[in-house]
């Protein structure tokens, strides 16, 4: 493997733990931070970041290192402070509960100058601000009326509780309590890390580690305080929502098939059907073979007709293409005839059970030819006779049958996703029908679509998986050459 290779795969998983890092559970797989025992989380952006609106103005529209400054400026204060009246913990809340004195002294000091005082003028904008009529005084000026735009800045550059100007903020909290002489650290060198920020040690260590004891003793704070919830809620009520320009689908492949080609080889796949027929009388193996085989070009047809292949229903299709890919490849790699005739059992079986369902039900739905499902009931034998297997049709599943035929890479990459769209379930639901709203001060909340989002394109997916299935359809039943998969230019053929 290159250097360059090892390097990028290194960096893909740099921000997250891997599956084999997880831990199973019972059916759950839990990752690695969240296997530590009695651990409380607590949330930089629901729980903390309003509290610590003063210093996200101030490192976000002043100069970074006058913004540091400042942070200094108030931990001194606090250390120089006798030790009965040293406090240590500087947000909103905690400053508002401050006797008078020591509130104006530090507000003194985070609006010394008239560029601060300007900076920190959105905080006027809440009603609800804790210590508000300290904050009036202290900034000498009420006059708010357009400062929307400033705090959506400054709220949209500290929302990722890693960037440089939340861990500015977090250091800020470490200074304070380490000034208080509320902090204990381990080591010399992490005292370092906390008095001598930015300026000393490798800050691709020390800014995580800043973030990780921030959040380690944040974890251990009394719940979100009546601030946090009144801040969201007055931002949501006062600010319009509007959608995320970046929040689009990725650009459309040139790869994939055309209709003419799709006809052309199915075709030839009937063709090579009545070829290789030996009997006419039942044979599950024959049939079950071409069958597949039809089945999932006639999926591949459909998802060619205007806008499927980039739709809701295209990814439950695709996921049934790779679902017969797997059984197939299952069935040819076992190649038993008491399996080629389960799998056909229990699909008559199924028939059969849908049909005595909707006859006692007395309901006809317009998807179903009631007399089509009583006919293939009884198709191989009298419905009478016919079992129902309400289980599976092999004693297994989707997932064992793919790592038994050696296909479990198309199992994983094809799937999980693309099941979560024919279950209904909330990744889908969410991708397909919600945006993200661009106004930060909404937390990046989802907002409904005007229309369903265009999704990627599957065609190229179902075409690869397809012609696995024509491969095992040569294998099984020689020769068949034939594949559905071209190369074309932009969206030639592609309607």
């Amino acid at each position: 493997m290159s250097k360059k290779r090892s390097r990028r795969r290194k960096s893909s998983s740099a921000n997250h733990s891997t599956l084999g890092q997880h831990k199973q559970q019972g059916k759950n797989l839990i990752p690695p931070l969240a296997q530590i025992h009695n651990m409380q989380l607590s949330s930089w952006v629901r729980e903390r970041l309003p509290e610590f609106l003063w210093a996200i103005l101030l490192v976000v529209h002043l100069p970074r290192e006058e913004a540091l400054d400042i942070f200094r400026c108030v931990a001194k204060y606090i250390g120089e402070l006798a030790e009965e009246d040293k406090f240590s913990n500087v947000t909103h809340t905690a400053l508002s509960t401050l006797p008078s004195q020591k509130l104006d002294d530090v507000l003194s000091i985070i609006t010394a100058n008239p560029e601060q005082k300007e900076v920190l003028l959105p905080l006027l904008l809440f009603n609800n601000l804790p210590g508000r009529d300290a904050w009036v005084r202290a900034l000498d000026n009420d006059d708010v009326s357009d400062l929307w735009e400033p705090l959506m800045e400054a709220v949209a550059r500290t929302l990722d509780h890693q960037s440089q100007e939340s861990t500015d903020c977090r250091w800020l909290k470490l200074l304070c309590l380490g000034c208080a002489g509320k902090l204990r650290l381990p080591s010399q060198e992490e005292i370092a890390y906390i008095l001598r920020y930015p300026d000393y040690g490798d800050m691709r260590m020390v800014r995580p580690f800043i973030r990780s004891t921030e959040g380690a003793i944040s974890s251990m704070d009394p719940k979100p305080v009546e601030w946090t919830a009144k801040f969201w809620g007055e931002c949501l009520t006062r600010t319009p929502c509007f959608p995320l320009s970046s929040d689009v689908t990725g650009d459309i492949l040139s790869a994939g098939t055309t209709t003419q080609r799709l006809d052309e080889v199915y075709n030839l796949l009937a063709r090579h059907a009545y070829e290789t027929r030996i009997t006419s009388d039942i044979d599950a193996r024959h049939d079950t073979v071409f069958g597949v085989g039809l089945y999932s070009l006639g999926i591949l047809q459909e998802l060619l007709r205007v806008g499927n292949c980039y739709s809701i229903i295209g990814r439950t299709a695709l996921r049934t293409v790779v679902e017969c890919h797997i059984s197939l490849a299952y069935l040819a790699k076992k190649d038993n005839a008491d399996l080629w005739q389960s799998y056909r059992v229990f699909g008559a079986g199924q028939s059969k059970l849908a049909f005595l369902k909707l006859e006692e039900s007395g309901v006809k739905p317009s998807f179903v030819n009631v007399q089509m499902l009583e006919r293939l009931a009884n198709e191989d034998m009298w419905l009478e006779f016919q079992p129902i297997n309400v289980g599976h049709w092999e004693k297994t599943n989707l997932r064992q049958m793919s790592e038994t035929a050696s296909v479990k890479a198309d199992y994983d990459q094809f799937y999980n996703w693309s099941s979560t769209f024919t279950h209904g379930h909330w990744g889908a639901v969410r991708d397909a029908v919600f945006d993200t709203c661009g106004n930060p001060l909404h937390r990046l909340h989802r907002i409904p679509l005007r229309s369903v989002r265009a999704l990627p394109d599957v065609i190229p997916d179902a075409c690869h998986l397809v012609d696995k299935i024509l491969a095992l359809v040569s294998q099984l039943y020689p020769e068949f050459p034939h594949r559905v998969f071209q190369k074309i230019d932009g969206l030639a053929g592609m309607s």
